[in-house]
């Protein structure tokens, strides 16, 4: 008679942690010349921008309208940048990349990447001083 293996099984909890990166000299810039209620008021729209672009993209994706998303990442990449969100302008910009290339492997990656970032950016962002949002 053989010997019955044991089955074990080992489960991983993979969660991917990447570096968020505000420009927080950009931030500065912005209240300067705006003042603090302006720059909190040009931060807020730059975010309700950003989110309603993301909504597109994904409504793109589900009717597999790539091509419309490459436009849209460069909007989300040229605003995150513009109120220091570093981090998520580059992962835009890679977003659109992937959909040029018409790489949904990658690109159903790279949205995973921009939503985790994107989430974490925020959260940052309102924790610096000065922002009262």
């Amino acid at each position: 008679m053989g010997q019955r293996g044991v089955g074990v099984t080992i489960i991983f909890d993979l969660r991917p942690a990447e570096r968020i990166v505000i420009d927080t000299a950009q931030l500065d810039e912005l209240f300067r010349r705006l003042g603090d209620r302006g720059a909190e008021t040009f931060v807020m729209e730059a975010v309700e921008a950003i989110s309603d672009l993301l909504a597109e993209v994904d409504g793109f994706v589900r009717t597999g309208n790539l091509a419309a998303i490459a436009p849209r990442a460069q909007q989300v990449s040229r605003i995150s940048a513009e109120v220091g969100l570093t981090s998520l302008a580059r992962v835009a910009r890679d977003m659109g990349i992937t959909a040029t290339r018409g790489d949904m492997v990658a690109y159903r990656a790279v949205w995973e990447r921009l939503v985790r970032i994107g989430d974490r950016s925020l959260a940052q962002v309102w924790e610096l001083p000065g922002l009262s949002i």
